[in-house]
């Protein structure tokens, strides 16, 4: 888990060398290696970004971190459909914690349809889904959302007690 700079500094490093070893005609093998090495980071650099340093910053609730990471990611497109789909789960829990219900139900509404995430992260998306139709009054998409949530059987005791919470103030409505 390198951060960017220092993942495209290894690559212009690799690449650097490699060059200079095919060009002084050092060794045909080395040289190969090291550009191959540094086709590999740049590989890695744009299918899987900096997912994985985003999502340990999360993990750690470091939201600043995250948010500097995730807005380092210039392409997402080029993201891998799973590392994809973690960009857009990432966003949806950077906007529930910004406290942006709009920007949270949109990146959760993507990173869903994208798919290729498990159980426990689907939960957490369609319960920010269900707040988020909650905090605009829509309780037709919040008791929707909540039922599909309800058939999904994740393990976060958190998450369950979270559910119980919003199910509880959606009976009173």
């Amino acid at each position: 888990m390198f951060s960017p700079k220092l993942r495209l500094l290894l690559i212009g490093l690799f690449a650097a060398a490699g060059i200079v070893v095919l060009a002084l005609q050092l060794n045909l093998v080395s040289g190969i290696a090291l550009l191959s090495a540094a086709a590999i980071l740049l590989l890695g650099h744009f299918r899987h970004g900096a997912i994985l340093s985003v999502l340990a910053a999360l993990r750690n609730g470091n939201i600043s971190k995250a948010q500097e990471l995730i807005q380092s990611i210039k392409r997402p497109d080029w993201l891998s459909q799973r590392f994809k789909g973690y960009y857009y789960f990432s966003l949806s829990l950077i906007a529930t914690y910004s406290q942006d219900a709009t920007a949270a139900e949109e990146n959760a509404s993507k990173a869903l349809e994208i798919g290729n995430l498990p159980v426990s992260e689907q939960g957490i998306l369609y319960y920010n889904l269900a707040r988020a139709a909650y905090e605009k009054q829509d309780w037709t998409a919040a008791k929707r959302h909540l039922a599909t949530l309800e058939n999904i059987s994740t393990p976060d005791l958190h998450l369950k007690q979270r559910i119980a919470e919003l199910q509880e103030a959606l009976a009173t409505v």
